[in-house]
């Protein structure tokens, strides 16, 4: 799937790989989507900073240009999420990489969601709806996947599940916004 962000996939690596963490630029988007529904859920603004760098040692001043990076990458994908027009996308490794690549991209996307949706403790998968806490545990299984399988039907398997990936994300998404919205609605009732 092609990426609509604004910072492509390979800028988010190189800033990774320049603060020295050992993460993909799948998995930080992860995180930033996750992130930004558990902040829905919560009212509490993640830590980015904690997230992406959990348990690894790394000087503040080599995080900088990764910082920037992320801002950028998460106004895109937070303008992409609200937009509600189908077009929000996974920022995953580039089509021409090969389906094991491929399939471990999308793996270390989910594990990514689940960090970020589930930071802080204060959401359990069990509070969503039970679609939403389907998908959420069906991404828990993604992301522990074997990804030594090649060939053809390898390559559409991939394609459908990277789109149920990509619209349960909105589902989660919309779900949560959908919960401010009449909880909103109810207080002005009140």
């Amino acid at each position: 799937m092609q990426s609509a962000h604004p910072v492509q996939y390979d800028e988010i690596e190189s800033a990774i790989s320049l603060a020295g963490l050992q993460l993909t630029a799948a998995e930080v988007h992860g995180v930033i989507c996750g992130a930004i529904c558990n902040q829905m859920k919560t009212g509490d603004a993640p830590d980015m900073n904690r997230l992406i760098t959990a348990g690894a040692d790394v000087r503040a001043d080599s995080l900088k240009p990764l910082q920037k990076t992320l801002e950028l990458l998460l106004r895109g994908t937070i303008e992409e999420l609200y937009r509600d027009d189908g077009n929000f996308s996974l920022l995953l490794i580039d089509e021409e990489s090969g389906v094991s690549l491929r399939l471990q991209s999308l793996a270390d996307w989910c594990r990514g969601f689940l960090l970020g949706l589930l930071n802080g403790e204060q959401i359990a998968i069990d509070e969503f709806s039970t679609d939403a806490s389907e998908i959420a545990r069906d991404m828990i299984s993604i992301s522990e996947v074997e990804t030594s399988r090649e060939g053809e039907d390898s390559e559409w398997d991939l394609t459908e599940v990277e789109e149920y990936v990509r619209v349960g994300v909105q589902l989660i998404f919309e779900e949560l916004y959908g919960d401010i919205h009449r909880n909103v609605e109810s207080e002005e009732l009140h």
